[in-house]
């Protein structure tokens, strides 16, 4: 009896220190150092309960944590791509991509006429009601930039119809949307409000990783694909969704499409064409 408790005892004890070696019990947890037979049974419980609660506690800071993380980088971020950002390691891999961006038209003449307090609410209210749309068609925001919206689809190899289809359905009730809760902004505030949205989507492929500083880093997309989806957002006139040409190419069999004239797009060495979605087609009769 003896020797089962002196086993028993040294058990409870090395168990004690792992706990306490892996920060699986707090710090100012009173650690046993000498434990009489009679008291075994409820030192070894308060030892477990311990552990289990501190356990229960760790599990849910990570909890939310992950939501947090969600909450400023959003869900599309790859496990390599949050492994890479814990070990600080930056780069990326070449992806192939849908990319939207969309940005207000008016936006700084607005800021001029109304509170600060109000333009914060119109851009939340506002981006609120994209992040639905986007989110809900299996897209990523990636970033908000003032009052622009980057966010980035996945690309399939192979047939890409349909999924080009829903990126551009995106787009088109993201203009639906904004129609919607604009005739809110025009009478909600102190001045009344003329803004609009445009809307540039592009297919190509991106670097998809971190990029930064092995202190500072994001998780984002850079490369042609991306500045030209910017660059046709920003020539997009309120309520126009403009595509490139591989994005044209991608869903002309399910979106009426008109190429604009040729002009010169800031960083593009050659005349460009964007595409006009004029709205889809109607599914054909069998």
């Amino acid at each position: 009896m003896v020797l089962s408790w002196r086993i028993k005892n040294r058990l409870l004890l090395d168990l004690q220190d792992l706990f306490s070696q892996h920060k699986l019990i707090p710090y100012n947890f009173i650690k046993f150092k000498g434990i009489l037979p009679w008291d075994y049974s409820a030192k070894q419980d308060k030892l477990l309960k311990t552990v289990a609660n501190e356990y229960r506690s760790l599990t849910e800071k990570a909890a939310v944590s992950s939501q947090t993380l969600t909450k400023y980088v959003g869900s599309g971020v790859s496990d390599r791509a949050a492994k890479n950002a814990m070990s600080s390691e930056l780069g990326g891999e070449l992806r192939k991509v849908y990319v939207l961006f969309s940005d207000l038209r008016g936006f700084t003449h607005m800021t001029e006429q109304i509170k600060p307090e109000e333009t914060v609410e119109i851009l939340n209210k506002m981006f609120t009601a994209m992040e639905e749309v986007i989110t809900q068609n299996g897209g990523d925001i990636n970033k908000y930039i003032g009052d622009a919206i980057m966010a980035f689809f996945r690309r399939p190899y192979g047939n890409e119809g349909e999924t080009a289809k829903m990126v551009l359905r995106t787009a088109m009730r993201m203009q639906d949307k904004f129609e919607i809760i604009n005739q809110t902004f025009k009478v909600a505030y102190s001045q009344p409000l003329s803004i609009g949205l445009g809307v540039g989507v592009t297919a190509g492929e991106a670097i998809m990783g971190n990029l930064g500083s092995a202190n500072r880093m994001e998780f984002t997309l850079i490369g042609d694909t991306v500045n030209m989806a910017s660059r046709l957002c920003g020539v997009a006139k309120h309520g126009q969704v403009l595509v490139n040409e591989e994005m044209a190419q991608a869903a002309k069999d399910h979106f009426e499409m008109t190429p604009l004239p040729p002009m010169q797009i800031k960083g593009k060495s050659e005349m460009q064409t964007p595409y006009l979605v004029q709205g889809e087609r109607l599914a054909r009769s069998v």
